[in-house]
C-alpha cells in the first residue's frame, strides 16, 4: 500500500465547521440529501445509539452511491478500512480509497478525516464536518492548484456486529462556494490543513 508521500499531489484540508449531532440537530446540515439520511439513521436507531448496518440498503442509497464511503473499524490495528470510496469522492480528492487503511491517507487529509471518525466513535453519534479541500500537484518549482472543493461529511456510526461501533457509513456532499458565504476560511487561498 502506498505511503501519504507517494502521491503526485498535495491536498490541504481546512476544518470550516464540525460538529456531533443528536435529536434535532438536523438544520446544523447543509445539504437536503445529509439531512434525509441523518434523519434515517436516527429514525433506524429508534432513539438508540446502536443503529444497525442492514438499516441501510445499498439499493435504497443508490442516488447517493457516487458520494459514499464506507469504513470499518480495525480494533486490532487502531486504524480504519475503507471498504467502499464514491466515485464522485475519488475523484473529488484524487484517489480511490477502497481497500485503504486510513493510515495510508495523505497526511493532513488523514488527521482531519480521522478526528472525526474518532469522535463519532466515542459519542456513537453522527459527525458532521464541513472542509475545504484544495489539491495543489507535487512540484518544486510554481505548483499548480488542481482543485478547491467545499465538503460536508456527514459520518453515521452503525453496528454490525451489535456489540459496538464497528463501521461507518459516510456521505459527501459537494458544497458551492456560496453555501457557505460570509465564512472568511472558505475563500482562503492558504488553507491551514486543520483548524
Amino acid at each position: 500500500m502506498p505511503s501519504s508521500r507517494d502521491y503526485d499531489f498535495k491536498l490541504d484540508w481546512s476544518v470550516v465547521r464540525e460538529a456531533s449531532l443528536g435529536p434535532g440537530d438536523e438544520g446544523v446540515l447543509v445539504t437536503e440529501k445529509n439531512r434525509r439520511l441523518f434523519a434515517r439513521w436516527m429514525a433506524a436507531g429508534h432513539g438508540e445509539w446502536m443503529v444497525p448496518r442492514d438499516s441501510f440498503d445499498i439499493v435504497e442509497l443508490g442516488a447517493l452511491v457516487g458520494s459514499l464511503c464506507v469504513h470499518d473499524r480495525d480494533e486490532d490495528q487502531d486504524d480504519y478500512l475503507c471498504r467502499v470510496c464514491g466515485s464522485d469522492v475519488a475523484g473529488d480528492i484524487g484517489i480511490d480509497l477502497t481497500g485503504r487503511l486510513m493510515s495510508t491517507y495523505p497526511d493532513l487529509f488523514r488527521e482531519a478525516v480521522r478526528a472525526g471518525y474518532d469522535r463519532a466513535l466515542a459519542t456513537r453519534r453522527p459527525f458532521v464536518a464541513v472542509h475545504l479541500l484544495v489539491r495543489t500537484e507535487r512540484a518544486s518549482l510554481y505548483p499548480r492548484e488542481e482543485a478547491r472543493v467545499l465538503h460536508e461529511g456527514l459520518i453515521l456510526p452503525v453496528t454490525r456486529s451489535g456489540r459496538g461501533i464497528d463501521c461507518f457509513i459516510t456521505h459527501v456532499a459537494r458544497l458551492p462556494a456560496s453555501a457557505l458565504a460570509g465564512d472568511a476560511t472558505v475563500g482562503s487561498t492558504c488553507p491551514n490543513g486543520i483548524a
